[in-house]
């Protein structure tokens, strides 16, 4: 029977069965005697049976399918958390059918595209990993009837409030930024940090534009002094160059510049270190240096890096959770809201680049 599929019938007649009965057995039905489920699962086994997922979908009306669409996917948080929203559904016997898109592709039209071509597939529910701006807009405009998660941040342009407020089919999921950049503050604050300076992300980036906003709110509540750094994206390389153009800047750079470093990521805050150590500035002797992401091999920075550890795992299984909830397969998950969103802890991770300034 090379090249040809085994059908369910060919299954049943070698098992000496139904094919309702193989079906029960396929389909884990508690009303099947364990010998006749062994006589079935062996035929199964002996000529290489796999169920059809078209007929099964034509039986059931279930294809099982979840559609993830995202973007941002170069990044450590978003391929993170898509990998653990595909482990979690494989544990639920759901597939997942994948569009990655580059943020400039991001248009409403590309998108109504591509979301059209799952909904022809059958899909159940989507998935977004919508960091940015353009794409929230888009997933939130979209013109869909199944249950829908977006993965993104809880500030920016687009009033997400307002939108799931009126439709109990979207739901939002993401990392507490505003509470990890208390975090930093209180933790520089405690430290005797007064002045500080701020390198702000992309501005099209929810993640970055959150960040921003509280970092600015929560170092003004800790009694901190904050300066802020346009880098404009997330890089490292960036990052670099705005920081060494600032130190440059300063008449006097050991007297003028604040004791304390944030940056908007990790790459971000590598970038910084460098700039420091070209000019001879030593972290923390000089300066305490903040980053967020902890990304793998910043705890081996010199010095290792303290920085806000974001669960991306747990966002991922809380998005999965979530579909499961809006498809009527399980109880809502219960988490903070912060304007709509709902939030997932991000704990600080104090390591040796942070440390009471020196006496100036």
């Amino acid at each position: 029977m090379a090249g040809k599929r085994v059908s369910i019938f060919e299954v049943a007649k070698a098992a000496g069965v139904s094919h309702q009965t193989v079906s029960r057995v396929i389909n884990h039905s508690p009303n099947v005697s364990p010998a006749t489920r062994a006589k079935v699962q062996a035929a199964i086994d002996r000529m290489g049976y796999r169920p059809s997922s078209a007929a099964r979908a034509l039986a059931t009306q279930r294809t099982k399918t979840i559609a993830l669409i995202a973007g941002g996917v170069s990044y450590f948080g978003p391929l993170s958390t898509i990998s653990s929203i595909e482990g979690m559904a494989r544990k639920h016997d759901l597939y997942v059918s994948s569009s990655i898109l580059n943020d400039h592709e991001y248009t409403q039209e590309a998108f109504e595209q591509v979301a059209n071509a799952c909904l022809e597939q059958g899909v159940e529910a989507f998935v977004f990993v919508a960091p940015t701006e353009p794409m929230v807009q888009a997933a939130l405009g979209a013109r869909i009837k199944v249950p829908r998660v977006l993965l993104t941040s809880s500030h920016g342009e687009t009033d997400i409030e307002s939108v799931t407020s009126k439709d109990p089919g979207i739901a939002c999921l993401g990392i507490d930024q505003w509470g990890a950049m208390r975090t930093i503050a209180k933790h520089l604050a405690s430290l005797g940090h007064a002045s500080a300076l701020y390198l702000a992300g992309p501005g099209d980036w929810r993640d970055a534009a959150t960040r921003r906003i509280a970092w600015e709110h929560e170092s003004a509540a800790a009694g901190i002094k904050s300066d802020v750094i346009e880098v404009g994206s997330w890089s490292g390389e960036d990052a670099y160059q705005r920081m060494g153009s600032y130190l440059d800047a300063l008449a006097d750079p050991k007297a003028d510049m604040p004791t304390a470093i944030v940056a908007a990521n990790d790459m971000q805050a590598l970038g910084v270190r460098r700039a420091l150590y070209d000019r001879g500035f030593y972290v923390p002797r000089d300066v305490s240096l903040v980053g967020f992401d902890d990304m793998p091999g910043v705890d081996n920075a010199i010095p290792p890096l303290t920085t806000i550890s974001p669960d991306f795992s747990n966002l991922g299984v809380a998005a999965m959770s979530t579909v499961f909830s809006l498809m009527g397969g399980g109880n809502p998950v219960d988490l903070p809201l912060r304007h709509g969103v709902g939030v997932i802890g991000a704990p600080l991770v104090v390591r040796e680049s942070t440390a009471a300034p020196a006496a100036r």
